[in-house]
């Protein structure tokens, strides 16, 4: 097994599948099964009376597959194969679309990853960081996909404490266009893709499971997370109100520091009534 292997989930109807790729597996573990994608077929084996045997093998139809921008012998893509009985759901045809819901990438050494909740003061060369990486997003994605990339989060509040991650809202044309561009270009070891809260979103690290730099949402224009543009606005103007969120950000941060889903969550409530208060004064 390679030291960096790719940690993919994929997600169809109601089921999801997790799985970690590798370059060569000695032996298929207990209670797991093995898969092989080809251009033109889908592989399962599985240990069978101690016997290593292929348990199905069946057509696959790629809704879309290209090569990876970062390892030119590894492809990543969507597909549709024939699922075994007990996958199948009443009401559903034989068929399984399986689209990714996350890609990872861990090294065997590293320990775990480095996503503890800290706060730092306002940096004033975040808004010079974020061109810079909307420049380069920009130009991996091209201006077909990327329609237009906003500063988000609060690192586009000045004056803001916040944690030191430039987040940018990219719009794009639908998510199938935006996978299809988006996930074999920025693939790469200090790169992730997670579906989160309905959205693409890609976390870009400083190094391998290091300190996350980036956070790259992508949704087309009126999904709900362009709601947050109102809310940087609001803050932007509202420095009183800029003050009660930036002491909730603190409170929080002391209260979850390793609990990252904690943290957003329990912001959601302050979140909901600055973007009400925007659209009543709008």
């Amino acid at each position: 097994m390679s030291q960096i292997t790719g940690r993919i989930r994929w997600y169809f109807t109601h089921l999801s599948f997790f799985g970690i790729e590798v370059d060569e597996i000695e032996s298929i573990p207990a209670g797991m099964v093995a898969w092989d994608l080809s251009e033109n077929k889908w592989t399962v084996w599985q240990v069978k009376d101690g016997r290593e045997s292929i348990i199905r093998q069946e057509d696959i139809t790629w809704q879309w597959l290209d090569q990876l921008e970062s390892d030119s012998r590894r492809s990543v893509g969507e597909f549709t194969v024939s699922g075994p009985s007990q996958w199948l759901c009443s009401g559903y045809s034989d068929y399984r679309e399986f689209w990714m819901f996350a890609s990872a990438y861990v090294g065997l050494d590293k320990g775990g990853f480095q996503d503890q909740i800290y706060l730092v003061d306002y940096d004033s060369s975040w808004p010079e960081q974020f061109k810079e990486i909307a420049d380069w997003l920009q130009s991996k994605l091209g201006s077909d996909v990327a329609l237009h990339i906003e500063h988000y989060g609060s690192t586009a509040i000045p004056g803001m404490p916040a944690k030191p991650i430039i987040d940018i809202l990219v719009e794009i044309p639908s998510f199938e266009e935006g996978k299809k561009r988006a996930l074999p270009c920025l693939n790469s070891e200090m790169c992730e893709y997670w579906w989160y809260s309905g959205h693409m979103v890609l976390i870009k690290r400083k190094e391998l499971m290091g300190e996350r730099a980036y956070h790259i949402h992508m949704a087309p224009r009126g999904h709900g997370i362009w709601k947050g543009l109102v809310f940087r606005d609001y803050l932007r103007s509202h420095p009183e109100e800029a003050k009660r969120y930036a002491l909730l950000k603190y409170r929080l941060a002391k209260s979850h520091r390793n609990d990252r889903e904690r943290y957003t969550q329990a912001k959601t409530e302050f979140v909901h009534e600055i973007v009400a208060k925007a659209l009543l004064d709008f």
